[in-house]
């Protein structure tokens, strides 16, 4: 990525394993921070964020509406959120999909698929999606 002047920043968790400093010793910058803090980069200066397992229901939706809004804060008119793999539970759709529609993205790519690895019964589900920032009118 260095060669394509590329700068990636990841946050990771240091569950059973160094995984901040592995990611450190292969050029990419670590970052610490929780949901519940705003990105710490300037408005309008990222190509890409991609969240993936992260964002769930275990957030509580005021704080997932925080989060989206930071992150289309931070993208460039025309960057794109890769959020991928969504995990909620089936009846919890109609309380996620419209926190994720008011903020304003153009959805590019959207699926919405079950979740069997634990069993159907438990009516799991998961959205990914490649959401883009207009590239007009957005701020």
């Amino acid at each position: 990525m260095r060669e394509r002047n590329v700068t990636i920043v990841s946050t990771t968790m240091n569950l059973n394993g160094p995984f901040s400093s592995f990611m450190a010793a292969r050029g990419v910058v670590p970052l610490y921070l929780s949901v519940s803090q705003r990105l710490p980069f300037f408005d309008n200066t990222l190509d890409l964020v991609h969240s993936m397992h992260v964002l769930s229901n275990w957030i509580p939706t005021t704080l997932l509406h925080f989060t989206l809004f930071d992150i289309y804060r931070v993208l460039r008119p025309g960057g794109l959120f890769w959020l991928d793999h969504f995990f909620f539970v089936e009846p919890q759709m109609g309380e996620y999909v419209p926190v994720i529609d008011c903020v304003g993205f153009k959805k590019l790519r959207w699926e919405v698929g079950r979740k069997l690895d634990r069993g159907p019964e438990l009516r799991e589900m998961y959205i990914s999606a490649l959401l883009q920032k207009p590239l007009k009118n957005s701020w």
